[in-house]
């Protein structure tokens, strides 16, 4: 099963703005996080069987260095990611995750490990699950 979660609708949730200045998001715009330890997109997934998941984040990153990220699922840390820089924030690039998800409901939790904060990200899409 594949489901595409775009950070501006609900059951999303993060912990900064949804703007829209920057072209080229999908949907009706994108989530740009706090600059803070612990600040935090969340998204809603559910699987219909417990395994591995791929997970793509469409992201852009315009600082001037990589930034770092946990990510979470049911509060628990699943591996660790770096969001290269894209060189614009209307740069669009694609990070392909593989966690793994518990048959069910899960919160997918991404908090980024520096000051910097976490990348603009547009959406997120989870392939999980039987077909």
């Amino acid at each position: 099963m594949t489901a595409h979660h775009e950070a501006e609708t609900s059951p999303a949730a993060c912990s900064g703005t949804i703007d829209t200045n920057w072209p080229g998001c999908t949907g009706t715009g994108f989530y740009n996080g706090e600059h803070a330890v612990g600040a935090s997109a969340r998204f809603a997934v559910t699987s219909s069987t417990a395994g591995s998941a791929t997970v793509v984040v469409r992201f852009a990153n315009d600082s001037k260095a990589s930034r770092p990220v946990d990510v979470f699922v049911k509060g628990t840390k699943v591996r660790s990611v770096s969001f290269e820089v894209t060189g614009a924030w209307s740069t669009w690039a694609s990070a392909t995750l593989a966690i793994p998800l518990p048959a069910g409901t899960s919160t997918l939790q991404f908090t980024p490990t520096t000051a910097e904060g976490l990348p603009n990200i547009d959406s997120v899409c989870t392939t999980y699950g039987a077909p």
